[in-house]
């Protein structure tokens, strides 16, 4: 299986006014299922491109299985495309798939080897016969898939291929895409606006902004451990909270005082440094906020409560999405947050309702209050 090495990739369009991918590096791991997410013209589409050589790059090589093919055609990279809009030929299902194979002039033999295996990967094996004319989406992409394993490519690389299907049977099919692709190992690269589907099948996540490469790690990491105001807020969604550090412990625990007459809060940010009196950023995730009515009894709790923040805060608004219920919360600055607890949340509050709410301090990360604060949680 291939591995993907990409050195200080930049892509520059319209006579040096647009800089496309600014100076990328990046690695990307035989066997990998790696999602490119990031705002619209954010670079991602443009970095396909130039990994798969539909474009050269301004500067940079491009290396596949350790072999400079920065300035080899398409053809030769050993790469298969699968694009959300579904160019299948009137042909048979057998036809579709073996194309590539019999314009290339390869065996009989040879043939019936890799289109057998290529449908029976995807499923479609003893559908060889059909025509897949009014096909749904999902068989269609399956389709697609299969051609691209039957042409012999390690690599697959996919822009959007679930975006014109149906939010349901895209749900489904993600997970069929996953299995197909791990059971013909493939190295594989997927363009998508859909978060969600990224975090739930992907082996690692690249987020871009303007160009750069901001940060690339597994679901989870990148979900807990956001080296960004920027990357916490577009996956996923981030509370923030304006403060300033009162009182460093040692290198690690911060004493955090929130704006505006706001709580005090002890973090511990082993890979932060602030300095004493330095303007801060608290973040946290909205399903790590705690709910409990007034008067809860934690002593008597079957749940372990010990070391969490407790303070006092009012319901603004509350609002349902079908599978959650969110909430709107002021605490005592006049700071606004959004709680997010399943739909099974036992507690039915009201708007208007005196509560408390709590914190883990290990779900709070610190970042550097940015130049701009507005641009840097933009999700543009």
């Amino acid at each position: 299986m291939p591995e993907i090495r990409l050195d200080h990739i930049t892509k520059i369009f319209d006579n040096g006014k647009v800089i496309a991918v600014n100076n990328v590096n990046l690695i990307i791991r035989d066997g990998d299922f790696v999602f490119l997410l990031g705002p619209s013209g954010c670079g991602k589409t443009t970095l396909l491109r130039t990994i798969s050589g539909l474009i050269q790059p301004t500067q940079g090589r491009v290396f596949i299985n350790g072999l400079d093919v920065t300035d080899s055609p398409p053809q030769s990279r050993g790469i298969a495309f699968v694009f959300q809009n579904f160019n299948i030929f009137p042909l048979t299902v057998w036809e579709n798939c073996t194309y590539a194979l019999n314009v290339q002039g390869y065996s009989r033999d040879y043939i019936i080897e890799k289109g057998e295996r290529a449908l029976e990967i995807v499923g479609l094996l003893e559908r060889a016969d059909e025509y897949p004319i009014g096909w749904g989406n999902g068989d269609l992409q399956r389709l697609g898939i299969a051609r691209a394993i039957c042409s012999g490519a390690r690599i697959l690389i996919m822009d959007e291929p679930l975006g014109s299907l149906d939010p349901k049977i895209s749900a489904e099919f993600r997970w069929e895409l996953r299995n197909i692709i791990k059971d013909a190992h493939l190295t594989a690269i997927q363009v998508t606006h859909n978060q969600e589907e990224a975090m739930a099948i992907g082996d690692r996540i690249i987020i871009m902004r303007d160009g750069h490469l901001l940060q690339e790690d597994t679901p989870d990491e990148l979900y807990k451990y956001p080296t960004s105001l920027f990357v916490g807020n577009f996956l996923g969604g981030i509370n923030i909270l304006e403060g300033y550090v009162i009182h460093i412990d040692h290198p690690d625990v911060y004493h955090v005082k929130i704006r505006l007459g706001g709580p005090k809060l002890i973090i511990n940010a082993p890979y932060s440094r602030f300095s004493l009196d330095e303007n801060i950023i608290v973040a946290f995730r909205p399903e790590d906020v705690y709910l409990f009515p007034l008067g809860y009894d934690f002593e008597n709790s079957q749940a372990d409560w010990t070391g969490i923040f407790l303070t006092d805060a009012i319901i603004k608004s509350k609002f349902h999405t079908g599978k959650e219920r969110r909430f709107i919360i002021e605490i005592d600055n006049g700071d606004e947050i959004e709680i997010s607890k399943p739909e099974t949340f036992k507690y039915r509050f009201c708007e208007g309702d005196n509560i408390q709410i709590g914190l883990f301090m290990d779900d709070v990360r610190l970042f550097k209050y940015p130049k701009n604060l507005q641009k840097e949680m933009d999700l543009q």
